[in-house]
């Protein structure tokens, strides 16, 4: 067989496919479903109406989930981000300085240049900053 024929015949098959059946088992009830939680009722309320109504048993998360994906649908396009307000050029306060440079001139790893800047405790107030800890815990 050559690969034309296959491709072909595989084609046919594809097109005689049954129609694929809904992923969720609310789907078929999507309708009333939403129109309940425009209503405003409750997911717990639902759930309940579902399993007395409609002989349908589905776990809270699984309504929450489904109700949610289906009331916001996806849009086809995202939406456009909004430009950032620009930047004024008034020179920046110390305080307002960032501390550190992470940049590309400085090749040093994250970890390293905290632990340059991390200020040294001395034994005693290491020992101290311990024993008020232990306090805490008793």
């Amino acid at each position: 067989m050559t690969n034309q024929s296959l491709s072909e015949e595989l084609l046919k098959r594809l097109e005689n496919l049954p129609p694929a059946e809904p992923r969720s088992k609310l789907e078929p009830l999507r309708e009333l479903i939403l129109r309940w939680r425009q209503q405003g009722r409750s997911y717990r309320r639902i759930q309940q109406l579902l399993r007395e109504k409609c002989q349908v048993d589905v776990a809270y998360e699984t309504l929450r989930r489904f109700v949610q994906r289906r009331e916001r649908p996806r849009s086809a396009e995202p939406e456009p981000v909004a430009a950032a307000p620009p930047v004024s050029a008034a020179p920046l306060s110390d305080e307002a300085k960032p501390r550190w440079n992470f940049g590309t001139d400085n090749p040093r790893t994250t970890t390293a240049a905290i632990e340059e800047k991390r200020p040294r405790l001395s034994p005693e107030e290491r020992a101290a900053q311990v024993e008020f800890i232990r306090s805490l815990n008793k």
